[in-house]
């Protein structure tokens, strides 16, 4: 059974995230943590405070960033993963960088499979059908060689995280106004998770 956890801002939702593994009987102490859509923003202390709360939670974690691996290391990585953590960051980045190295369908099939999944902001929206929606909290442009929208599809919603939250209130807000006819969005603030399983998802 999938075990998908979408979140916008890790470091607020740590107690949904214990009650996630719990849930979902997941024993693995091993967390492939993919920092690779923080690469080209200014502001990433998420980052560190999503990695150091894994840890205070006793989680060994591999911090791996997919853009500076060469094609076969990175299909190791994530083949031998046993848990996906995905932080937030640039989407547009994010998925050039995951196509680049041709993670897309390794990454879809070991989530198929039960691999536990935990997206952060853009972590989460990169699941969805596409991430064109993200253009307008995204820079697209710093995803110079990505042309290609279509991102995991694990989802058939569209997470809009940050929701309410500032500064991203205006930018979700235009998200909405835009597309709320167009796709099924799902808004959550930094204090809720969406748990995604293979027949329907919940928010908490």
């Amino acid at each position: 059974m999938k075990k998908i956890f979408l979140a916008s801002y890790f470091a607020k939702v740590v107690e949904q995230f214990k009650a996630f593994v719990q849930n979902n009987e997941i024993k693995t102490k091993r967390i492939l943590f993919i920092p690779t859509a923080s690469n080209v923003e200014e502001y990433t202390e998420y980052v560190t405070e999503g990695k150091q709360a894994l840890e205070e939670l006793g989680y060994v974690v591999d911090k791996f960033d997919i853009a500076n691996e060469p094609v076969d290391v990175a299909a190791n990585k994530v083949k031998n993963a046993e848990m996906f953590f995905v932080t937030g960051g640039n989407t547009f980045y994010l998925l050039q960088e995951l196509k680049k190295k041709n993670l897309v369908s390794l990454i879809n099939e070991k989530v198929d499979s039960g691999t536990p999944y935990i997206g952060e902001s853009a972590g989460a929206m990169i699941m969805a059908p596409s991430i064109e929606y993200c253009r307008i909290v995204n820079n697209a442009t710093l995803a110079k060689d990505l042309t290609d929208y279509s991102a995991l599809n694990q989802t058939k919603f569209y997470t809009l995280p940050h929701y309410k939250e500032e500064p991203f209130v205006e930018l979700d807000d235009e998200v909405l106004a835009v597309y709320k006819d167009k796709l099924n969005l799902l808004p959550i603030n930094n204090s809720q998770v969406i748990i995604v399983n293979d027949k329907d998802y919940k928010i908490v």
